[in-house]
């Protein structure tokens, strides 16, 4: 089933696409969680959250890439999670201010649109790039690889590595300011 197939099934509220989007994409959500989180429970917790804020999300939003916009979900699932578990000098004030935090951990249909829109440009950007170069980007950022496992992925010294990634991020931030967002 394509992308596009998954996409038509969430707008019409169809509870199929939640098991098509699960034998399609679970494998790579939980990737991505377990890199950032290092526990497969608290990945798995992610990952089926992260497709209900999908389920959530689409209509209205209407994604190009289901993959990058279902991954940055579920990163920001993760971050957020990993976050709260290692914050413990904050505990009293974070239990104080819920409604600050519940801002944070839900998507509005502003910051749906906010989502859609950096992730459009960051693919824009990212196909611009040289394969290495992206995969590396991809690599780090994505799947929040260390620099000692891109170096040896890739067969670059660490160095190399850091450089590329300064350089990249250097970039993307000039494009992103000359497409008018500003984070």
């Amino acid at each position: 089933m394509t992308d596009n197939d998954i996409l038509d099934l969430l707008e019409n509220r169809d509870e199929e696409a939640l098991r098509v989007l699960e034998k399609k994409y679970y494998p790579y959500c939980f990737t991505v969680a377990f890199n950032i989180l290092e526990n497969p429970e608290d990945a798995r917790e992610v990952v089926n959250d992260s497709f209900l804020d999908l389920w959530n999300s689409v209509p209205p939003a209407r994604p190009e890439r289901l993959s990058s916009y279902l991954a940055t979900i579920v990163r920001h699932n993760a971050i957020n999670l990993y976050k709260k578990m290692h914050n413990h000098k904050n505990e009293a004030v974070s239990s104080a201010l819920p409604l600050e935090n519940a801002a944070d951990e839900t998507y509005t249909d502003d910051s749906v649109i906010m989502h859609l829109t950096v992730s459009a440009a960051i693919n824009r950007f990212l196909e611009g790039l040289p394969e290495k170069q992206r995969m590396i980007f991809v690599a780090r950022f994505y799947y929040d690889e260390s620099i000692d496992e891109i170096s040896r992925k890739f067969g670059v010294p660490s160095g190399t590595v850091k450089s590329i990634i300064h350089r990249l991020k250097k970039a993307l931030g000039k494009y992103l300011d000359g497409e008018g967002i500003n984070l």
